[in-house]
């Protein structure tokens, strides 16, 4: 990769035979692109760029720096974030001042500027410029890139200041969406056409194997170990199971921050609970943050995928990877979920602790059930490959 005091001007890649110019991927300004330290829009953007090589394209991806290593995408372009100098005082002024002028984060806009240093550098003034999550971004460099594409994909539903919604709604070319929640949100909040393009997965490397459980089904969850994604929702169904009966096991991936654990009440709740289903029987595994190349191995070993959010998610990748690697899947009826799981699995309501327990209960029961469902979420997810995404983004922005 190529950092920020080593830019060139690098030869031009038609990126498409209508459109002579570079195809550029900014990152969201509160994400890294790493596979340790990053989330599901390093991993969109990461999954994007290895689809567009298998057309002869290659885009270029500007982010922040990290101290963990990037994806291995050769044009990638690490930019230092300037965090607030480290004296009494500045980083309350930061915000303060972030604040008034209604950026998304401290020092947002210092952030931009180093970022348009990079794309005038390498005279990328006429790109297609894709932002993630970024509408105060997209705004502030359009109007010091009038001669760009501006494109920007909504991963969730994202209010800001009105001055800013109003430059946002003047400034963009195109948007785009990962699910039709999601779409129906942001069209309606920025009164702007939104375009879906739902998530995919590489259905490739996550894809069914033979399981290592020793005959027992093995429960899985993957995400941040956080209210929002509600892990314990799943522990308090596999509690009440486990009254009854306990030959089956359950895998917790993931952590409360990406690539890191900090304890607090919730994750100690967690723990209590994995220690009550440990004593009656149950096996709980709980390895913490994995990184997202490993992630199809662990993921590959279960047998049911539970997905219980309590929060509208738009559009969770584990979803698919869960799907695609031959997994019964259980999931919350909120967000964009249902779009993703349709027919090819088990939904319950939101918050329904019985919901949850009766589906899990069915499909423990049920080995021959349990392999149905995996078939059937096989077959779903072979329909969303990265390379049937890069399509659709093609399609969309070349209307």
């Amino acid at each position: 990769m190529r950092g920020y005091d080593s830019l060139f001007f690098g030869e031009v890649s038609h990126w498409a035979d209508s459109m002579q110019q570079e195809l550029i991927f900014i990152n969201s300004t509160g994400d890294t692109f790493t596979p340790t330290h990053s989330g599901a829009i390093a991993t969109w953007i990461w999954e994007m760029c290895r689809a567009a090589q298998c057309f002869g394209i290659e885009p270029w991806v500007l982010t922040r720096d990290s101290t963990a290593d990037s994806y291995p995408w050769v044009r990638t372009v690490e930019v230092p974030y300037p965090h607030p100098p480290k004296i009494r005082g500045a980083g309350r002024l930061c915000r303060w001042r972030s604040k008034r002028k209604g950026w998304g984060h401290v020092r947002q806009e210092a952030w931009a500027e180093r970022i348009l240093g990079v794309i005038r550098t390498n005279g990328w003034e006429r790109a297609t410029f894709v932002f993630h999550n970024d509408p105060e971004m997209l705004g502030y460099l359009k109007r010091k890139l009038p001669q760009g594409r501006f494109l920007h994909l909504f991963h969730n539903c994202n209010p800001c200041l009105t001055p800013w919604r109003e430059r946002f709604c003047e400034s963009v070319d195109v948007c785009m969406a990962v699910s039709g929640y999601c779409a129906r949100w942001n069209e309606s909040y920025f009164g702007v056409p939104v375009y879906i393009m739902r998530n995919g997965v590489d259905i490739r490397r996550f894809a069914p194997k033979p399981k290592e459980n020793g005959g027992r089904p093995l429960i899985g969850f993957v995400g941040r170990t956080d209210r929002q994604k509600a892990p314990d929702l799943l522990l308090r169904a596999a509690l009440r199971i486990s009254e009854y009966f306990n030959g089956f096991d359950v895998q917790l991936l993931g952590s409360r921050f990406y690539g890191s654990h900090q304890s607090d009440p919730y994750q100690e709740q967690l723990e209590r609970m994995s220690s009550k289903l440990i004593e009656r029987g149950v096996n709980v595994r709980r390895p913490g943050f994995i990184s997202r190349l490993a992630v199809p191995r662990w993921i590959a070993n279960t047998d049911i995928h539970v997905v219980p959010s309590r929060w509208e998610d738009p559009c969770p990748l584990t979803v698919l990877e869960g799907m695609a690697t031959g997994q019964a899947t259980v999931a919350a009826a909120c967000g964009g979920v249902p779009e993703i799981v349709g027919s090819a699995g088990f939904l319950f309501e939101r918050e329904d602790l019985g919901g949850l327990e009766a589906r899990l209960r069915v499909l423990l029961e049920n080995e021959d059930l349990r392999k149905t469902y995996g078939r059937r979420a096989r077959e779903r997810a072979e329909q969303r490959p990265w390379s049937t995404v890069f399509q659709e983004f093609e399609g969309i922005v070349t209307l």
